[in-house]
């Protein structure tokens, strides 16, 4: 598809214009209007004629952005538009304006600023054709004024809209929201490149402003290639507080979270030639369009996330390269308006454009196009229930070093499984394993297409390879989706699966030690330790699936692994548990029995190791129940819990009746020293600890135990420490 840039070479003819500027009369309220938004096709019906807002009206005009204004009408701003009550654009240069647009109201329309560089912002600063501004998005302030983001333009080579012009700023203009004066119009308070207020969200506490260079004609060139290629592809976001856009913000960083400082923003996605991000928030999901690569892209990519920082996922991909308005003509700047339809969907609204020549004549085809799409949002599944655990031989299902696929910071990987888990499996049983974390951090997995959970599996400091066990829901292609606070390479190593109809029961036992180095000799680098299971420690001596096993290393020589799998079958590439020099660090193992029912431990460096049975599993147990894992502790809103205290999680609130255990993912979060955590049902004295954890580093671990009547369960910490509890499998 050849796409021709939106040249506006033919301002140049204004340049010795004589400028007459006036303020943006207040729009009256017609009472003959219709209440409400407009559709996609009243909207296309609107803008399929020259003339919009009476007179010699809006007749063409690109990059619209709507901003709702607190009475129900709508402010539309454009980047230039021309104004005309016919298609015949030839006799009509002088009729422009840098920005400029209409007011909406219902099915009412009237213009802000107009002809002759009637700018409705900026005009005192504006000389036509060398610096002038463009809008970018807006929302309402705290202060009760309409604040709208304007990029600062400026081309030396006095040509305006083509090779040589850039945005050198940000400003930021406050309207009236009732009469539209301009009431002031400065330097944003990061009047940088990065133009913040690209689009603006929010949530209940802050205001978002995502940011793009918008550096369009860098190169001389009829391709992508005009684009400036280090920053188009990027987008950064920055907040503050809620309608407070007097702030100075503060910048998404991933792996730290928030900065002061705007050298520490980091991009939010990066993707394509040209990734301008345009977000909304409909009720609890944020959606983002994007025209990739603007006038020289055939697609709009609509994103999804639960947070205005992601993870963003793609929910559709939207072809409109036969959108065009005519062969050589594009389409460009994807915006969502603030609002659903009477049916619940989005209406899409797209620039179009093409050769100048052409636009000129018919102005029709430099007017804004628009479509329905369906809101994007999570799936919710039902709870799965009456399921058993099949075994399997650890297999290594993810790598992400060996694709070259590490994970972003803030970014997530979908881990497809199906063909490793067993067929028709809804869960899996895993070993997650972070790799070379760029940051202190955590790992969160979960079922791909529901929402992300405010949970963790795995928590991680910079530079340490961590691993966990999980339990963990599947979604319908069996895929497993892992999310990472920081950058860091992933390992999955899978060895069960939950499946819906035949597979393992659950048996817990009480915690019986079965194999320990301590107080001999250290298992040496490349050794293998056999431990027997089967026929000790309450474990029958046949007729058992698989076993749930901790596995502790301690006093490590050297940064390293446990590989924990069944005797007599080839060692295999997986790992159960990681280390580092001088670690005590456990990790719970769910691992089938050899015939003989032993399992084998094997050290990559020298280390004494700690084997004890939690659990064993056959047809006869417990059935389990998995869903999307939820959080019932946090300590951290509340006093921390102190050393040597027992805290009680009451867990009738959040189980079924009935329920008698659970699997949980247990995190100590920034405790004061070295330590262990330990969890019961509350009726008995702590056994060996779930958690070994270090002194101000967060550190988690899987614990399955059994429940008391009342469905509690208690945990001890023997240095004050924040705790969390994040469920996942009841029984």
């Amino acid at each position: 598809m050849r796409l021709l840039r939106r040249c506006l070479v033919a301002f140049a003819l204004l340049a010795g214009a004589v400028l007459v500027v006036q303020p943006a009369a207040p729009t009256s309220h017609a009472a003959a209007c219709s209440a409400g938004n407009l559709s996609a096709a009243q909207l296309t019906a609107v803008f399929a004629n020259p003339g919009v807002g009476g007179g010699a009206g809006y007749a063409g005009g690109d990059y619209q952005h709507v901003y709702p204004l607190p009475d129900g009408r709508n402010l539309w701003l454009f980047q230039d538009v021309f104004f005309s009550a016919d298609n015949d654009l030839r006799d009509s240069l002088t009729a422009a304006a840098h920005n400029a647009g209409l007011v909406q109201n219902g099915n009412c329309w009237s213009i802000v600023g107009g002809p002759q560089m009637h700018n409705f912002i900026g005009s005192a600063q504006t000389t036509p054709l060398v610096h002038w501004f463009w809008p970018l998005d807006g929302a309402m302030g705290a202060d009760g004024t309409l604040w709208i983001f304007m990029a600062e333009m400026y081309n030396p080579n006095k040509n305006g809209a083509t090779w040589g012009a850039a945005p050198i700023g940000t400003w930021v203009a406050r309207v009236d929201p009732s009469t539209l004066a301009v009431l002031s119009f400065t330097k944003a308070p990061d009047s940088g490149g990065r133009l913040y207020g690209w689009s603006v969200t929010d949530d209940s506490g802050y205001s978002y402003l995502y940011g793009h260079c918008y550096r369009q004609y860098t190169h001389v060139a009829s391709s992508v290639a005009q684009f400036d290629s280090t920053c188009m592809p990027s987008t950064y976001l920055a907040r503050v507080p809620k309608g407070h856009f007097e702030a100075k913000p503060e910048y998404w960083t991933g792996s730290a979270g928030w900065s002061a400082d705007p050298a520490a923003a980091r991009p939010l996605m990066t993707r394509g030639y040209a990734n301008p991000m345009d977000v909304q928030r409909f009720g609890d999901v944020y959606v983002n369009v994007t025209k990739i690569d603007d006038w020289w892209g055939a697609y709009v990519y609509v994103d999804k996330a639960p947070n205005p920082w992601g993870p963003w996922e793609t929910d559709q991909i939207v072809s409109v390269v036969n959108d065009r308005r005519c062969s050589q003509c594009g389409n460009y700047h994807a915006q969502l308006l603030p609002y659903l339809d009477a049916n619940g969907k989005m209406v899409l609204s797209l620039s179009n454009g093409g050769p100048f020549n052409l636009w000129q004549a018919n102005a029709y085809l430099y007017r804004p196009s628009f479509m329905t799409l369906p809101l994007p949002n999570y799936r919710v599944d039902a709870a799965a229930s009456g399921l058993g655990v099949v075994a399997r031989s650890p297999l290594r299902a993810m790598d992400t070093r060996k694709v070259n696929r590490r994970v972003k910071g803030g970014t997530f990987l979908v881990v497809p499984l199906a063909g490793v888990v067993a067929p028709g499996a809804v869960g899996v049983v895993a070993n997650l394993t972070a790799v070379s974390p760029s940051a202190v951090g955590y790992l969160t997995a979960w079922s791909c297409g529901a929402r992300l959970p405010t949970t963790s599996v795995l928590n991680y400091r910079a530079g340490a390879t961590t691993a966990n066990a999980v339990h963990v829901r599947l979604d319908g292609a069996q895929q497993l989706c892992v999310f990472s606070w920081a950058d860091a390479d992933v390992l999955v190593d899978v060895s069960g699966s939950y499946v819906p109809v035949g597979g393992a029961g659950l048996h817990p036992t009480p915690v019986t030690r079965v194999a320990t180095t301590i107080g001999g000799t250290q298992l040496a680098a490349g050794a293998t330790l056999t431990v027997p299971v089967g026929g000790t420690a309450g474990v029958p001596s046949s007729g058992v699936d698989l076993a749930t096993l901790t596995v502790t290393a301690s006093s490590v020589s050297a940064k390293g692994f446990l590989t924990v799998w069944p005797c007599g079958e080839a060692l295999p590439t997986v790992s159960s548990l990681n280390m580092e020099a001088g670690d005590t660090v456990a990790n719970s193992v769910t691992v089938p029995l050899a015939s003989n029912g032993t399992v084998c431990v094997y050290s990559s460096v020298a280390t004494h190791v700690t084997v004890d049975v939690v659990a064993w599993w056959n047809g006869s147990g417990l059935r389990a129940r998995i869903d999307l894992a939820l959080r019932p502790l946090d300590t951290r809103s509340s006093p921390r819990p102190t050393a040597g205290s027992v805290t009680v999680v009451p867990l009738s609130a959040v189980t079924p009746v009935g329920t008698t255990a659970v699997i949980g993912n247990l995190t100590a979060v920034g405790p004061s020293a070295a330590g262990s955590l330990s969890v019961t049902d509350c009726t008995a004295t702590p056994d060996d600890p779930t958690l070994q954890y270090a002194a101000f580093e967060s550190r988690a671990g899987l614990g399955l135990v059994p429940l008391s009547a009342d469905r509690t369960l208690c945990l001890r910490t023997t240095a004050a420490a924040n705790l969390l509890v994040d469920l996942m499998v009841t029984f």
